[in-house]
């Protein structure tokens, strides 16, 4: 299993026909090659895109003057071999260290899978460590 902690930002927006395409094109107009991105409706009119670049400078600079309401955050992202239980073991270390995770996003492709994952910015440390010892 390979583990690193990235950067991630969230884009909060309207929840309407097109919002996402047209992220997707400010990023393309930019050059901005984003690692994961999650877009989703939560209610009332309201949506969140979840952008997570390669570089996050150059995010930074492409989104500095769109008017856009942007949170940026920490997440840690895990790939490994993709097999059944895999991402459920790292889970339950996390889960048996007290920490409740705000968000997993996982896919599996042929062979590995890709998972990012979010929690409080006070459990950070706790689970650097926890998965540096793995």
């Amino acid at each position: 299993m390979d583990i690193s902690r990235v950067t991630s930002f969230e884009i909060s927006g309207h929840d309407q026909p097109g919002e996402t395409a047209r992220f997707a094109k400010h990023m393309a107009e930019h050059e901005i090659n984003l690692a994961a991105v999650l877009s989703f409706g939560i209610g009332r009119g309201n949506a969140h895109i979840v952008a997570i670049p390669y570089e996050p400078p150059a995010f930074r600079r492409a989104v500095k003057y769109t008017g856009w309401i942007i949170k940026e955050g920490t997440c840690f992202h895990l790939t490994g071999e993709d097999r059944a239980g895999a991402l459920a073991e790292t889970l339950d270390q996390i889960g048996q260290e007290g920490i409740n995770l705000q968000a997993v996003y996982a896919m599996g492709f042929e062979k590995r899978y890709s998972a990012y994952f979010w929690c409080d910015e006070k459990d950070i440390e706790t689970i650097r460590k926890l998965l540096k010892g793995w």
